[in-house]
């Protein structure tokens, strides 16, 4: 516009100084209009995208490591190393699982050495003690430039393989605690393990007050004590329903459904009283979704910028059904900043309807990064790659990507991610 005034010769040292007046404002203007929609969008999202992978602590590593604070460092810093070489910038670190920590706690057992990735002793009282993993992890991973999460199962807290649940830290102390089926058996059958389907997952009861308020003070205490970059849930839901197994028929379950609603669970059924039968599965997608709620407010008050993501089934109207987690409500009630849709499948396409519905049920408000499992694209004989799945970040615009798991990473892999899909490089999210 200013190009095509007539402007006499005296004023064109004002006109220039004018051009360039309007132009630095216009400039100022844009970057502020910048910073403000990625502060819209999340502020922890960088221009590269969060690049995750899930770690569990000390697989392969002997007794004589997981004992030593010098040994055990030097294992996980070569961890590190070789996840950073590979493109990634974020480090999922189970870090509640079993019931056990992997860092010393006031508030729950931390995870003997006696058990795989254990690392604490008895001290002269009988105590459970050991150096802290969970900072070593921070320490190193910062050393590198990588943002570093907390992961926790949440209401997984046992399993079969590691003995009944009198030698479980929780349930031994809190029997009462269980999640049971209608049989008033704790097993989860319907999420078996092992070679031969022989190991079974127990849960703790979503709806038990003291359940989530030992959780409540777990999340409030890792908060507080570490300077994380975030805190994931994992198992923030009911143990898988089938129709001869749905959960959970507790007495405390029992008696709070009947308390809220007059009904008696036991007496309902999806045939017989398909209309009581909803609202006793409605009741517990409920005692989920406040659980999330709560967590998510105790970690906020206590750390208010920590990103707070939760790895959650990617079928809206399945996992409603058999698991009780409504994602689109996390997301509709912002109690989450981010989720992570497990597209765990050989069946590609099957993988890309789960992406497309996520990507489409899920608001913009919430940041999306599909997790994707090693094992489904990826053949470490061959070296073949199935680079499909890796592009589905792309091709339906999501925040990111994360991988299942560190121990599947291999330097074949991590050379075909870091020029591959990784090649812009792996920026650390933003805080």
């Amino acid at each position: 516009m200013l190009d095509q005034i007539n402007v006499p010769n005296s004023n064109r040292v004002f006109v220039v100084t004018y051009r360039l007046l309007v132009l630095t404002v216009m400039l100022a203007l844009f970057n502020n209009l910048h910073v403000t929609a990625r502060q819209a969008r999340g502020s922890f999202i960088a221009p590269a995208g969060v690049r995750a992978v899930w770690v569990r602590p000390f697989i392969n590593a002997d007794e004589a490591t997981r004992r030593s604070p010098e040994s055990g460092r030097a294992f996980i810093r070569a961890e590190l190393q070789r996840i950073k070489h590979a493109g990634f910038n974020t480090i999922y670190v189970e870090s509640f699982f079993d019931g056990y920590t992997i860092y010393p706690s006031r508030v729950a057992v931390q995870r003997p050495l006696e058990l795989k990735y254990g690392n604490a002793v008895r001290d002269a009282r009988g105590r459970l003690a050991g150096w802290d993993v969970l900072q070593t992890y921070m320490n190193e991973g910062r050393s590198l430039d990588l943002s570093i999460h907390a992961w926790f199962e949440v209401f997984f807290a046992w399993n079969t393989g590691l003995g009944d649940t009198s030698r479980s830290p929780i349930f031994g102390a809190h029997p009462e605690w269980l999640a049971l089926d209608a049989k008033g058996s704790p097993l989860v059958r319907a999420e078996a393990e092992g070679a031969h389907r022989e190991v079974s997952k127990i849960f703790m009861s979503p709806s038990n007050k003291e359940v989530r308020a030992f959780l409540v003070k777990l999340v409030r205490e890792i908060a507080a004590r570490y300077q994380l970059d975030g805190i994931q849930f994992d198992y923030i839901r009911y143990p898988t329903h089938t129709p001869d197994a749905d959960f959970d028929y507790s007495a405390d379950a029992l008696r709070q459904f009947r308390r809220d609603t007059g009904l008696n669970a036991r007496k309902l059924s999806a045939l017989a009283t398909p209309r009581e039968w909803a609202r006793w599965q409605a009741w517990k997608t409920g005692q989920v979704t406040e659980a999330v709620a709560e967590l998510s407010a105790a970690i906020r008050s206590t750390r208010p910028k920590v990103i707070i993501s939760a790895a959650v089934f990617p079928d809206f109207a399945t996992d409603l059904r058999v698991k009780m987690q409504d994602t689109r409500e996390w997301s509709r009630r912002k109690l989450v900043d981010a989720l992570l849709p497990m597209l765990y499948s050989t069946d590609y396409m099957r993988v890309d309807s789960w992406a497309r519905e996520f990507r489409e049920g899920i608001g913009h408000e919430t940041r999306v990064y599909p997790a994707l499992y090693i094992g489904h694209f990826y053949n470490a004989q061959t070296g073949a790659i199935d680079a499909r799945y890796l592009a589905l970040r792309d091709k339906y615009n999501f925040d990111g990507v994360g991988l299942f798991a560190a121990q599947l990473l291999n330097d074949d892999l991590a050379d075909k991610l870091v020029h591959g899909v990784f090649e812009s490089g792996a920026n650390k999210p933003l805080k």
